[in-house]
C-alpha cells in the first residue's frame, strides 16, 4: 500500500472518529438538559445475578485457564459425545447461545465461553490483549485443555471473526465451522475500506476508536442501547429477562471497556490480503435478510475467499439470529451437521 493511500486512510479514520464522537456527544447534551436534575449514568444497580443465568437447564458454570487467561463456560450434554463450542459476540455472553445449549446437547458436548474481556471471564488490560491471533489461540488453548483433538465451532458476530482466523490457522482440528452474522477480518477490513457501504454501516466502530465516549454511550439510561439493539424490524430478539441478563454483566464497572477493545485491536489501514483457503473444512456462512451491520458484498467476499463454504441467508431474521429465530437457526445447524455426518 502506498503512503497516500495510507495518509488518506488515517485522515478519513480520524475525520469520522471525531464526527461520530460529535453527534454522541451532542446527543449526551440534549439528553442532559432535557431533564438536567436526572443523571443519565446513574443506572441501577444489579448486584443479584438474574434467575435465568443460573437456571441448570441450560448446564453446568465451569471455569478454565486457558492461554494465561482464566475463562467461564457453560457446559451441558455429554462429554463422550462429538465437542461442539460456542463463539458469542457484541455485546454479549455465554447466554446468547441458550437456545443451542438446550437443542444441541443431546448429541453433543456443548461448552458456550465468556470470551477474556466478557462476562465472568477474566479482563486483561490494554488493547493489544485483544488481538485476534491472541483470541484464537484461546481456542486453540480451550481444545487441549478439554482434551479434544477435533470439535464443531459455533460461532455469531466478534466470535465468526475469531473463529474464521483458527480455521485459518488449524483447519486440521476443525470438524466444521458455522458462522453467523459475521465474516472474516481481512473481509471486514477489505469492505470498510473498498465498499461505501460497510463503511457507512460500520459507523459505531470508528466511534470505537475514541476513549471513555463510547462506553458512556453505552451506559446512558441504564443502558437503554442494549434496548435499542436487540430490536430487529421492530421484532425483539430477546425479552425483558433477557436485558437484564445482558445489563448484569454489561452495567457492571470496566466491563465495557474490553468488548471495545476489540475493535481497536481489530482496526487498521492497510491493505490485507485476501488469501485463498483451499483446505476442505466444512463451512456454513450464514447472513439474516435482515442484517444491519454488514453489507451485501461480505457474502461474495468470502466465497472469494474459502474455497469449501456454503453460503445461506436466513429470511426475516436479524444480526442477532440464533436468539431472534432459533427454532430456524437451530435447524440450519442440524441440517448441515447432518450432511456432514457429524
Amino acid at each position: 500500500m502506498g503512503v497516500i493511500t495510507y495518509i488518506k486512510r488515517l485522515a478519513i479514520a480520524n475525520a469520522l472518529t471525531l464526527y461520530y464522537t460529535a453527534a454522541i456527544i451532542f446527543y449526551m447534551l440534549v439528553t442532559y438538559l432535557k431533564n438536567p436534575f436526572r443523571n443519565p449514568w446513574a443506572n441501577k444497580q444489579r448486584l443479584v445475578p438474574p434467575a435465568r443465568l443460573s437456571d441448570p437447564k441450560y448446564g453446568v458454570h465451569k471455569y478454565i485457564k486457558v492461554n494465561n487467561v482464566k475463562l467461564h463456560y457453560v457446559e451441558n450434554g455429554d462429554p463422550s459425545k462429538p465437542l461442539m463450542v460456542f463463539l458469542h459476540g457484541f455485546p454479549e455472553f455465554w447466554y446468547s447461545w441458550r437456545y443451542q445449549l438446550l437443542e444441541f446437547k443431546k448429541d453433543y458436548w456443548c461448552i458456550a465461553v465468556d470470551m477474556r474481556g466478557y462476562g465472568d471471564s477474566e479482563r486483561p488490560e490494554g488493547v493489544s490483549s485483544y488481538n485476534i491471533q491472541t483470541m484464537a489461540e484461546d481456542i486453540r488453548d480451550l481444545l487441549r485443555q478439554l482434551g479434544r483433538e477435533k470439535f464443531i465451532l459455533i460461532s455469531h458476530d466478534w466470535g465468526g471473526i475469531i473463529a474464521t482466523r483458527f480455521r485459518d490457522n488449524y483447519p486440521e482440528t476443525l470438524q466444521a465451522l458455522v458462522v453467523l452474522s459475521s465474516t472474516a477480518h481481512e473481509a471486514w477490513l477489505d469492505a470498510i475500506w473498498n465498499d461505501d457501504e460497510q463503511r457507512k454501516l460500520s459507523w459505531y466502530v470508528f466511534l470505537y476508536r475514541m476513549r471513555v465516549i463510547p462506553e458512556l454511550m453505552i451506559q446512558m439510561n441504564n443502558l437503554e442501547m442494549l434496548d435499542k439493539v436487540m430490536i430487529f424490524e421492530g421484532k425483539p430478539s430477546v425479552d425483558s429477562e433477557d436485558l437484564e441478563c445482558y445489563k448484569y454483566w454489561f452495567g457492571k464497572q470496566y466491563a465495557l471497556t474490553p468488548p471495545i477493545n476489540y475493535y481497536k485491536a481489530a482496526f487498521d489501514y492497510i491493505d490485507v490480503e485476501l488469501k485463498r483457503h483451499d483446505e476442505n473444512v466444512p463451512f456454513l456462512f450464514a447472513h439474516g435478510t435482515n442484517e444491519l451491520y454488514l453489507g451485501k458484498k461480505i457474502m461474495e467476499t468470502m466465497k472469494k475467499l474459502y474455497k469449501t463454504i456454503e453460503t445461506t441467508k436466513v429470511q426475516d431474521s436479524g444480526h442477532f439470529m440464533q436468539q431472534e429465530d432459533p427454532e430456524k437457526v437451530n435447524r440450519l445447524i442440524r441440517t448441515f451437521l447432518q450432511k456432514q455426518n457429524l
